[in-house]
């Protein structure tokens, strides 16, 4: 049987567009979701000169746009059916975090400071792993998790038939509400620790906090999306997601912790350390270190190398049924 990415591309090749309109059935996004034309818009637009790229790149994002709120939608339908799971995502968030301040009491009981980190450090550097796990786990690890199945069960088959940008689609195409209580939790933690505390930051180190998070969560998901690709070749390689749940609880430690590893285990553990310690290290210390370059490097690099690697991997795709 011919690779299943021929069909798919040929789907692509009359270019079509995605609408959002009213769905009857909340429940299913059915194929008026992906297929129906774009309000306002015509063929003509195929004849508009091709060096206007913005203007098609502002006309794509808003699709993009459409598309994910209606997903959201649906996402939160399903989230309404099981409300007792979100009694219990609460508990369990909420004992998390607690374990998060047990294990820098435990660190700290004996000395005021470990790897050059001091406890109040130790401490904003795991509220701030709550933050970013929770903004991980709302949008992409829940759709890594499904991957195996999704693929074992031929249901990738239906995604790359569709309109949309099957990576957009694999990654974000459930949403784990439950997550933003952590989120939440989180963001409620940081600033009563703060004000407890009585630190004072700059103006630039929230910034400087708030865009590297950004960096830490696009280097996450790339790290995630990469390994998770391997799953196109061994779709049962199902304890590969567990690796990744296990590995991410490095990243509540502090990066000089993990320098001091050896360099074959380094070269996996490091990047998700500098995720979250370095926007910690902006805000608590308004330092700009080598890290910071480190982190925006690793993060861009990841993300196209993931990018690459997902598209090489559907080539060699070729359906559940072959």
């Amino acid at each position: 049987m011919k690779p299943l990415l021929k069909t798919y591309r040929l789907r692509h090749s009359g270019k079509p567009r995605v609408t959002l309109g009213r769905i009857q059935n909340p429940q299913i996004l059915d194929n008026r979701v992906w297929c129906q034309d774009d309000g306002g818009q015509d063929q003509d637009d195929d004849n508009k000169p091709k060096h206007d790229y913005l203007k098609r790149f502002v006309n794509q994002f808003s699709r993009y746009f459409r598309l994910y709120k209606e997903i959201l939608r649906f996402s939160f339908q399903n989230f309404m059916v099981y409300r007792a799971h979100f009694i219990n995502s609460i508990i369990a968030t909420v004992g998390w975090g607690a374990f998060q301040f047990i294990w820098i009491e435990l660190l700290t009981f004996r000395t005021r400071s470990a790897f050059g980190w001091t406890k109040n450090e130790l401490v904003i550097l795991a509220i701030s792993y709550i933050i970013m796990m929770g903004i991980l786990h709302f949008f992409f690890s829940h759709n890594m998790s499904r991957l195996s199945r999704i693929i074992d069960k031929g249901e990738l088959d239906f995604l790359l038939l569709k309109p949309v940008d099957s990576q957009f689609l694999v990654s974000l195409y459930i949403q784990n509400y439950p997550n933003l209580v952590r989120v939440l939790l989180g963001i409620i933690l940081l600033f009563v620790y703060l004000h407890i505390i009585n630190l004072t930051f700059t103006l630039i180190g929230w910034l400087g906090f708030i865009c590297f998070i950004f960096f830490g969560i696009i280097l996450l998901y790339s790290l995630w999306m990469f390994y998770c690709t391997f799953l196109i070749w061994f779709p049962r390689l199902t304890n590969i997601i567990d690796f990744l749940f296990t590995i991410n609880g490095m990243a509540r430690y502090p990066s000089e912790m993990m320098k001091k590893l050896n360099p074959g285990i380094l070269l996996f553990i490091l990047p998700f350390t500098l995720s979250v310690a370095t926007p910690v290290k902006i805000l608590v210390r308004g330092s700009f270190d080598v890290d910071i370059i480190y982190l925006v490097i690793i993060s861009i690099g990841m993300f196209a190398i993931s990018r690459i690697f997902w598209l090489f991997a559907l080539r060699h795709y070729t359906s559940a049924s072959s």
